[in-house]
């Protein structure tokens, strides 16, 4: 894992997608520090979503530098940065199966920590829900796309999930969107908690 205790850097960044006439990001100049919270705002095709590929190393800028901590991320080192980064996108893919193995996605179920799981779902304002309202806690199986649950607690096993691994940087791409403003105001809440110790973009 690459270290991030100060800064992402974005240095005149250019990008153009493919066979697009239109340029999607020109000389673009932002500094994130460490552990602040950063809200990227714009109309619909203004380039947010592009410049956060960018900073997620999802895609490389034609011209100019994305830099952690002053290191320029290459080809070489984006899979390291990348392990930093936990993302949180507008739509959260649930499997039927448990609350826990939902948070813990992806992760061989022998090598789960229940630890980190209630860790994440703590930060995330889930734990209480979790175990004070379903029956079988962290082993309550969600149903096929998470039916069984509100938008806004399918939005906090996402940021959970996000969490599992302890990144040093959290982005949202228009993660509260869907949801109604009560349940908006919960999610944020537990964001701006998490703030303190992690970058939130």
């Amino acid at each position: 894992i690459l270290s991030f205790n100060k800064s992402i850097t974005l240095n005149h960044i250019h990008y153009n997608y493919p066979n697009s006439s239109r340029t999607a990001l020109k000389d673009i100049n932002m500094i994130i520090p460490a552990k602040t919270t950063v809200g990227l705002i714009g109309t619909t095709g203004c380039g947010k979503t592009t410049t956060v590929d960018i900073i997620l190393g999802l895609l490389s800028a034609q011209k100019g530098t994305l830099e952690v901590d002053d290191k320029v991320i290459t080809k070489k080192n984006t899979r390291a940065w990348q392990k930093s980064i936990g993302y949180v996108p507008q739509q959260i893919y649930l499997s039927d199966d448990t609350i826990a193995n939902n948070i813990a996605f992806g992760i061989d179920p022998k090598d789960i920590s229940q630890q980190s799981i209630e860790r994440a779902a703590k930060l995330a304002n889930l734990h209480d829900f979790v175990i004070n309202e379903l029956q079988n806690q962290y082993q309550t199986v969600v149903g096929e796309r998470g039916i069984r649950l509100s938008g806004g607690q399918r939005q906090r096993i996402g940021i959970a999930r996000a969490l599992y691994h302890k990144p040093k940087v959290i982005i949202l791409d228009e993660a509260t969107s869907a949801l109604d403003n009560k349940t908006e105001e919960v999610v944020m809440s537990a964001i701006n908690k998490l703030s303190k110790n992690i970058t939130v973009i």
